[in-house]
């Protein structure tokens, strides 16, 4: 397949983002069918102690670990280069930016990923959210905002880049072997508990991270010049994507701009073949103030953190960087506060309506 694709392309650079366009799609329509989201497993759990989309998430983050680890401990793939293990970002960094990016997908009631996907789906406060979040992530990468992120990021920076935890360990290839059987049978199991598409589509979703890092590192290398490794991943590529429709004419695609594009793509066509395709937008002008809001946290924290639950919770987790499982956690504790903010304040305006008669209790 790679053979094909690196043939009828030719320039690496447009094999890879060919090959993207490919993944993006799979990964778009799995994501849009199975409501594949952190935050509204996180929600689900909380508020209706259901935790089949929780469990879902976590299937695909080990699924892409297990497939990823496989590859790497054959030699296959080297993600070293990768932005997850060649950074030299502080923690202190990564947590407040996965904190504040978790905050503002509470506000805007899904995360980057999830919100591309709806958006491909017909909701437009998820289109003007993603478009927001983009030109935000691209004043915090180069622009207005990145002042405010800089002495943040240097907060506790370590001398050199951490290398991965099996490395870290002193694991060889069989180790590597050992924690990808691990985690597959992890994986396995937690699919079967969110339910028979569900797991499967998790699973599956796993199995595109692995595709995005082995298209990247194997089409992007033609001898010469290597191309960065990347996989899905969705602050990045809003924000490159935001740059890359302003200047077509002398931009060059990457894998992640052409990741979006497929990941819209499928969600697009799943959508509309599951008729689940339907045009909404906000109810007012305070929830689009509050979507607004979310989407500049989401932004900023997701640049800070280094990528959002699909960037840092699958493609960094797989490449076993300890700044990913740092992030990750905090992503999912600023989701955790949000939502707990966002209950107690329905049950107290709901109790405010019963005391004035507006709702008979």
């Amino acid at each position: 397949m790679l053979e094909q694709i690196q043939s009828f392309a030719g320039e690496p650079r447009l094999a890879v983002a060919l090959a993207a366009v490919l993944i993006g799609l799979a990964f778009g329509a799995l994501s849009e069918s199975s409501q594949y989201c952190l935050l509204g497993g996180l929600k689900e759990a909380r508020n209706e102690g259901s935790n089949s989309r929780l469990t879902a998430y976590f299937a695909g983050v080990l699924a892409a670990l297990a497939f990823t680890q496989v590859l790497v401990g054959a030699g296959v793939l080297d993600l070293s280069q990768s932005v997850y293990l060649s950074n030299t970002n502080g923690l202190f960094g990564l947590i407040v930016g996965g904190l504040i990016f978790g905050l503002g997908a509470a506000m805007t009631r899904g995360c980057a990923g999830r919100l591309t996907v709806l958006a491909a789906s017909g909701n437009l406060r998820a289109f003007v959210v993603i478009l927001v979040a983009g030109v935000a992530a691209y004043a915090t990468m180069r622009g207005i905002l990145a002042p405010l992120r800089l002495p943040v990021e240097a907060i506790a920076r370590p001398e050199a880049p951490a290398a991965d935890l099996a490395t870290t360990a002193g694991f060889a290839a069989l180790g590597r072997y050992v924690i990808a059987a691990i985690a597959l049978v992890a994986a396995l199991t937690l699919a079967a508990f969110a339910g028979a598409w569900r797991g499967f589509a998790a699973i599956a979703i796993g199995a595109t991270i692995a595709a995005g890092w082995s298209a990247s590192v194997l089409l992007g290398d033609d001898g010469f010049d290597k191309l960065q490794p990347w996989s899905a991943a969705f602050i990045a590529p809003l924000a490159n994507g935001v740059q890359y429709l302003m200047t077509y004419t002398g931009a060059k695609i990457d894998f992640g701009v052409a990741f979006l594009a497929g990941a819209l793509g499928g969600a697009f066509l799943s959508s509309l073949i599951g008729g689940r395709f339907r045009l909404q937008g906000f109810d007012g002008p305070r929830q689009m103030l509050r979507y607004l809001g979310g989407a500049i946290l989401m932004g900023f924290g997701g640049v800070m953190a280094l990528g959002c639950t699909t960037g840092q919770g699958l493609s960094g987790v797989s490449t076993l960087s300890p700044g990913s499982f740092l992030a990750i956690a905090a992503i999912a504790a600023g989701m955790w506060i949000g939502i707990a903010v966002d209950s107690r304040a329905a049950v107290k305006a709901r109790s405010g309506a019963v005391k004035s008669g507006a709702i008979r209790a």
